[in-house]
C-alpha cells in the first residue's frame, strides 16, 4: 500500500520539460513482445505521426499500425529499436493513464512521459497497475526511474513500487 502520495504525485505532477523513463529491463525476447502488445491492447490509439521502424534488411523505414506488433522485428533483428507514444489508456481496471511514450529494445521496455497535473492519484495507480499486470510473469524483470530532476537516483520510484507490489 502506498502511504505517502505526496512524494511520488511529486515526480510526475511538476513539469519540468524532461521525459523520465520508467525502464523494464533484463527482459526476454517473448517477455519484449508480449510487453508491447499488453501496452498497445491498453490503448486507444497510436499518437505518434507516422510510426515506423527502421530495417536493417532494407536500409529504410517501414511504417506500421496500431494493430502491428513491430517488437517482433526488434527481437528478430529486422528492425532497430524504435520508439512511439500511445494514448487513451486505462489500466486493466480502467484507470485513465496520460499519453505514454515507449522505447522498444531487444531486451527492454522504456516508457516515457511528459510531467504535469495530468498525473494525479488515480493516474499513477493506474500507470503501476498497467505495469504490475504486464510484469507478473516476467522472470528477471529490473525496474528503473531514469532522468527525473525530482528523483535523481529513482530512490523515490523504486520505493513506492515496492510498497505496491507488496500491498
Amino acid at each position: 500500500m502506498i502511504d505517502n502520495w505526496d512524494s511520488l504525485l511529486e515526480i510526475f505532477g511538476t513539469d519540468d520539460g524532461s521525459l523520465p523513463d520508467i525502464e523494464l529491463g533484463h527482459l526476454s525476447a517473448d517477455e519484449v513482445i508480449r510487453g508491447y502488445e499488453f501496452i498497445r491492447n491498453h490503448a486507444a490509439r497510436i499518437s505518434s505521426k507516422e510510426p515506423s521502424y527502421w530495417s536493417t534488411s532494407k536500409d529504410c523505414d517501414v511504417p506500421f499500425g496500431f494493430e502491428d506488433n513491430p517488437a517482433i522485428q526488434v527481437i528478430s533483428g529486422e528492425a532497430e529499436s524504435f520508439h512511439l507514444c500511445f494514448d487513451g489508456l486505462n489500466s486493466p481496471s480502467g484507470k485513465h493513464i496520460p499519453e505514454l511514450g515507449l522505447f522498444v529494445f531487444t531486451d527492454c521496455l522504456s516508457l516515457d512521459y511528459r510531467m504535469g497535473p495530468q498525473w494525479n492519484k488515480e493516474a499513477v495507480q493506474g500507470l503501476f497497475e498497467l505495469i504490475s499486470c504486464m510484469s507478473k510473469d516476467y522472470e528477471d524483470m529490473k525496474i528503473a526511474h531514469k532522468t527525473n530532476i525530482n528523483d535523481d537516483d529513482g530512490s523515490i520510484f523504486k520505493t513506492h513500487w515496492a510498497a505496491y507490489q507488496h500491498a
